[in-house]
C-alpha cells in the first residue's frame, strides 16, 4: 500500500472538517497521483477516517468525496463520545488539535490498479517537472488519515497553557513531554518583605499571569 501526506488546509466545520486529500502534484518521492483515476467504491461502503494509519484509532468517517480534475475534497466528522464513556475520548482531542490548526495534514492510503501505474513519460515531464519518476493513472482508496506530521509545536504547547488542550493528553495520545508548571518572576524590588499587603500584592500578579497565559486576559 502507498501513502500519500498533505498539507490539507483544513475547514473545520461544527462536527468535523473539509479538506482537499490529495491532488494532482509532484510529491517528495516524485510521484504523481492522478484525481481523476481514483476508485474510492470500496472505500465508500466503509468510510473510517483513522489517526496516522492506525488502524486501532478509528477517530470519524467520511460523509462525502468529491472529486474535480485536479483534486478530491473531502469532507468528514469526528465520532461522538459514546453515553456513559468517561476520561479522555481521542476523537475529540484530534478535533480538538484540528479546529485549533495544530493538526493540518492529511494522508491517504492507496495501491494502483490494473494498468493505472506508469513511469513517467516525456509528456509527464513536460507536465510535472523532471522530477517526477512515477504517475498512478489509475488507484483504488484504502483509506484516509489525519496525518499529525505537520503539526506545529508552539501552537500546541500554546493551547496546553490556554488549558484547550490537556497537557496529559498530549503525553498520553502524541508522547509529547510537557510541563503543566508555569513560572513566573516577580521582581523583588517591588515589594518590601515588611509590606502588609504582599501576599495579596504577590497573588494578584499570579492571578493576572495565569488568566493571561490562558488567554483570559490580555495586556
Amino acid at each position: 500500500m502507498k501513502r500519500k501526506a498533505l498539507d490539507a488546509k483544513f475547514n473545520p466545520t461544527a462536527s468535523g472538517f473539509e479538506a482537499i486529500i490529495t491532488t494532482e502534484a509532484l510529491d517528495r518521492d516524485g510521484e504523481v497521483v492522478i484525481p481523476q483515476g481514483m476508485n474510492s467504491t470500496e472505500y465508500e461502503a466503509n468510510p473510517v477516517l483513522f489517526f496516522n494509519h492506525d488502524y486501532t484509532q478509528p477517530i470519524g468517517k467520511c460523509v462525502k468525496l468529491t472529486r474535480t480534475p485536479q483534486a478530491i475534497k473531502g469532507e468528514f466528522v469526528f465520532a461522538k463520545r459514546p453515553e456513559g464513556y468517561e476520561g479522555s475520548y481521542f476523537p475529540e482531542f484530534v478535533a480538538s488539535l484540528v479546529s485549533q490548526g495544530i493538526v493540518k495534514g492529511v494522508s491517504i492510503g492507496y495501491r494502483p490498479e490494473d494498468g493505472g501505474l506508469r513511469r513517467a513519460t516525456i509528456d509527464d515531464r513536460k507536465r510535472y517537472g523532471p522530477s517526477v519518476s512515477t504517475v498512478f493513472s489509475k488507484w483504488k482508496l484504502l483509506e484516509v488519515s489525519v496525518a499529525p506530521l505537520p503539526a506545529n509545536p508552539t501552537a500546541l504547547v500554546s493551547a496546553i497553557r490556554k488549558g484547550l488542550v490537556s497537557g496529559a493528553d498530549a503525553r498520553k495520545w502524541l508522547n509529547v513531554e510537557t510541563s503543566d508548571r508555569i513560572t513566573i518572576e516577580i521582581p523583588a524590588t517591588n515589594y518590601r518583605s515588611r509590606d502588609a499587603g504582599l501576599s495579596i500584592q504577590v497573588n494578584e500578579v499570579v492571578r493576572r499571569e495565569i488568566a493571561r497565559r490562558r488567554g483570559q486576559l490580555w495586556i
